[in-house]
């Protein structure tokens, strides 16, 4: 989480820490699917996203119920563009799982893909249902102020950019562009609701 939210810290070696460990429990144990879940995560969050999702496509293979290794796939679905895909799989994971805790995070998921898609009020409604449903992480106040703005909907918007940057003080365009795949749109969307470049 520290690494994939940008809050890194530059003497942690995260590689080791995180994709090592996986690694090695996946080693001990091929049917160890809270290893994936990890693996997935991290290969997508340092954008290694084929490795992410046929890692998640060998955790699955050993147990295609495991809800939450479907929206890690989603996830790193989301940075190849596979956005129908990406929708695909959590909504597989809403069947498979529909009262599991981390369902705000799923949601959120759901809310870039539309968004990509240019869904932007399918997008603001999936990011407020992960509001919610408790995920407050800074994206989903951020994806909602740029379709908001896509949509001409100033005052929405700037109100969701203004919670966006409460939650996370670093926001910026530029800080953005670092954590996230080349979604023009939502860069866009995000300066028309008035972020700052820097």
């Amino acid at each position: 989480m520290d690494y994939g939210l940008g809050w890194r810290n530059p003497e942690i070696d995260y590689e080791a820490k995180v994709h090592g460990q996986a690694d090695r429990a996946i080693a001990l144990a091929h049917d160890n699917l809270w290893a994936y879940y990890v693996n997935v995560n991290y290969l997508a969050m340092t954008k290694r996203a084929d490795e992410a999702v046929a890692s998640a496509d060998t955790g699955l293979a050993f147990n295609p119920n495991f809800a939450r290794l479907f929206v890690a796939r989603a996830s790193a679905e989301l940075w190849l563009g596979r956005n129908e895909q990406a929708i695909s799989d959590v909504k597989q994971a809403m069947r498979l799982s529909p009262h599991d805790p981390e369902v705000g995070w799923w949601h959120g998921v759901l809310g870039i893909a539309e968004f990509n898609l240019q869904h932007y009020q399918e997008a603001a409604d999936q990011a407020t249902r992960a509001i919610e449903r408790g995920h407050h992480y800074y994206l989903n106040y951020a994806l909602r102020a740029a379709a908001y703005a896509h949509q001409d909907k100033m005052d929405e918007a700037k109100a969701a950019l203004a919670e966006a940057r409460r939650v996370n003080p670093k926001l910026t365009v530029k800080w953005q562009m670092a954590f996230t795949p080349d979604w023009t749109s939502l860069f866009e969307g995000l300066r028309k609701a008035g972020l700052p470049e820097e």
